[in-house]
């Protein structure tokens, strides 16, 4: 987000001044894509994204400033224009617009008020995901949504497409032929389309088309077409999961006793030898914690799923873009109670010096150790701790995080052929007492990543509708997805009752029980046994 003040010619930009163009009687605080790129509706324009992004003094923009797309090519830059971190973690909400006519609300043509517009500008453009809500009941996607990306481990182009589903399915993955995920209509148009345009060409463009928008004289009529392409987007009707699927598809279910011996680098599941998910860890983190508890996921390529961001951002972006719907059964229009495992036992499970324990709670509570110092200083040793009903939304504070290691673990995974693809800012590598491309874009960076990956790992332990992380506390030091997996096996088996999910996403931090909102409520020594 560029936030700006104009002082005659003079502009500032997040706390830099420069130049603008004089002619330009507004400016606009918007959104810029995240670093990594957005959803490609083919290889084609995902090819063409990097080209775009790294386009510089192309057209007459109204800052003379580099582009989010272009902050990453420099420290420096990158720095001075967003600091350690990305916006949006306790952001007060701006203004659309900075002009004063902006704060006119009356008698719109084309919407009945600034906000109106603003929110459906912003569905149709927007790059910064909020979680939405939490709920009782299980949930889906309202409609479908296609990501195109390379796997990390296959080199190749890999596309995946998460759908609805209906109650009690919970998510699960099928392998479909190529050819099968159809290209998405608006994955570069929509209202303000903007290929092959500049990002200086298309902020001008989308100011002055949304302060057409708002104009009361008629004399655009192109507006009038650009507030129906807007309209159609945020009154699409939702998709059903009967629109997906056919006879004799394989299932593979986003379940724990589906995973796969031996893991390496990444989580791996499959329903048998031919049928197999690698890298769904990122995908299935987001979900879960943006409460998508039932979702039809088609995997066309190798059966990987694409690296994209490194973490699981854009899948977030995804899921807030397309919105979430009360997930039902066949034939029932009934909620279905959204439900979780609360275990009774203290559970460890060890590998060296490495760990995993559970320790009962009242609460969900992750908290995630990681120890490099031994391979690289820059990383060394970091600590992060996160309780999701109580601290900062999941989409703010855990799905930036990118995956992360050292240049020289990088080039022996290169040289085995355990790692053919990504881009440079997929991940932070560490080259001895500095990052090969800094910076890191989160606090504790890498330790936040671990607990993404927990995340998606312990989703697994969902039954269909559930969700999968135990309600309690999960602390990790060191830990791989092979110790997750042996975690995995040990809460399955251990004594555990099943209870109404948390509410991660809420207003007021505080513990939910059913539709009440209470006062935190204590631990009684006796009440959970540590033992």
């Amino acid at each position: 987000r560029l936030d700006c003040t104009r002082s005659g010619d003079e502009c500032t930009v997040n706390g830099s001044s420069a130049m603008i163009n004089p002619t330009s009687t507004a400016t606009l605080a918007t959104s810029i894509p995240a670093v990594g790129g957005a959803h490609f509706a083919s290889r084609a324009t995902a090819a063409r994204a990097p080209r775009a992004a790294a386009s510089e003094g192309k057209g007459k923009g109204i800052f003379a400033v580099p582009r989010r797309a272009r902050l990453v090519k420099t420290r420096a830059a990158a720095d001075s224009a967003r600091g350690k971190t990305l916006p949006g973690n306790g952001e007060d909400d701006r203004p659309f617009f900075d002009a004063k006519e902006a704060y006119d609300v009356s008698g719109y043509k084309n919407f009945k008020s600034r906000k109106e517009l603003a929110d459906a500008a912003l569905l149709d453009r927007h790059w910064y995901p909020t979680n939405p809500e939490s709920k009782t009941y299980q949930r889906t996607v309202r409609r479908s949504f296609t990501l195109v990306g390379v796997g990390l481990h296959s080199g190749e182009w890999e596309t995946v497409r998460v759908c609805p589903a209906r109650a009690g399915e919970g998510r699960y993955f099928v392998r479909v032929a190529p050819g099968t995920v159809p290209k998405e209509d608006d994955a570069e148009g929509g209202a303000f389309a903007r290929e092959g345009l500049t990002e200086e060409e298309t902020e001008d463009m989308l100011l002055e088309q949304l302060r057409s928008m708002l104009n009361n004289d008629g004399e655009d009529e192109g507006a009038a077409e650009r507030v129906k392409e807007l309209r159609a987007k945020v009154e699409s009707a939702a998709e059903s999961p009967g629109d997906f699927g056919g006879d004799g598809e394989v299932r593979i279910p986003a379940a724990a006793a589906l995973v796969r011996d031996g893991l390496t680098l990444s989580m791996e599941i499959a329903s048998d030898e031919t049928n197999g998910v690698i890298k769904c860890e990122h995908l299935l983190s987001a979900l879960e914690a943006i409460g998508v508890d039932n979702a039809r996921i088609e995997l066309e390529g190798s059966g990987e799923v694409p690296i994209m961001d490194g973490g699981s951002y854009q899948f977030s972006y995804e899921c807030s873009r397309v919105g979430l719907v009360p997930a039902t059964a066949d034939g029932s229009d009934a909620r279905v109670p959204r439900m979780a495992w609360r275990p009774s036992e203290m559970i460890t499970v060890r590998e060296g010096d490495a760990f995993l324990q559970f320790i009962p709670d009242a609460v969900t509570k992750l908290t995630y150790g990681v120890d490099f110092t031994y391979k690289s200083t820059a990383i060394g040793k970091q600590w992060e701790s996160w309780t999701p009903s109580e601290d900062g939304d999941y989409v703010d504070v855990i799905a930036r995080a990118r995956t992360f290691g050292t240049m020289a673990d990088y080039m022996s995974y290169f040289r085995a052929g355990m790692i053919r693809g990504g881009v440079e800012h997929c991940a932070l590598i560490a080259n001895g007492d500095k990052f090969w491309n800094p910076p890191m874009i989160l606090p504790n960076e890498n330790a936040r990543h671990k607990i993404l990956d927990l995340v998606g790992d312990l989703s697994l332990m969902a039954e269909p509708g559930m969700a999968g992380v135990p309600i309690g506390h999960v602390l990790a030091y060191k830990g791989t997805h092979a110790l997750h997996a042996k975690f995995l096996a040990a809460l399955a088996a251990a004594p555990k009752e099943k209870v109404p999910a948390e509410l991660w996403a809420h207003d007021d931090k505080e513990i939910f029980k059913g539709e009440m909102v209470d006062a935190k409520v204590p631990v009684e020594p006796d009440e959970y046994p540590t033992g």
